[in-house]
């Protein structure tokens, strides 16, 4: 299970954690089966994410993550996976708008759900980038890594394919 987080405004109160009720973060929801996305928790919300069993952490800001925070991680095993990206861009909602296009869902779901999260920080170049983000290109990468590691097929075949995209990529170099 992982979540999907970045900085936000507030959090579920910032006064401490309190075992006695749970509270979840800032815009948390489900993504996807096992994947959840929010705000930063704040450690009040310490107790609701522990009831969620995470391996993983997504963190799509380059600040650093809160010294609070690590210790969570340490003392329930998450893994921290910081990727930093720059800009004043809604991060999670352009990735699960990008992920909902990957699952082919229409484009007005996509951009409802954008901007029921996104709210104030909504921006017409998120909109655009989701818009223009390229699902048919990734899919078909990810079936030729899946293809090539996992061995689907016999190995004349997974060889013949491999030969067949470096014969593809000399043709396209000249």
């Amino acid at each position: 299970m992982c979540l999907i987080m970045e900085v936000g405004v507030g959090g579920g109160g910032g006064g401490g954690e309190n075992n006695d009720v749970l509270v979840p973060p800032t815009n948390f929801s489900m993504a996807e089966e096992g994947i959840y996305r929010s705000g930063l928790p704040q450690p009040d919300n310490f107790g609701f994410l522990r009831t969620l069993n995470l391996r993983s952490i997504v963190y799509l800001c380059p600040e650093p993550y809160p010294e609070e925070n690590l210790k969570f991680l340490a003392a329930n095993n998450i893994r921290l996976l910081q990727f930093g990206i720059e800009g004043k861009t809604h991060r999670t909602g352009c990735l699960v708008g990008c992920l909902r296009k990957f699952q082919n869902w229409c484009l007005t779901a996509v951009f409802e759900e954008y901007q029921r999260f996104a709210g104030v920080k909504s921006r017409s170049t998120d909109l655009a980038f989701i818009e223009k983000f390229d699902s048919v290109c990734l899919r078909q990468c990810l079936y030729s890594l899946i293809y090539h590691y996992q061995g689907y097929g016999s190995n004349k075949r997974r060889l013949l394919y491999r030969e067949e995209n470096l014969q593809k990529s000399r043709v396209t170099s000249r």
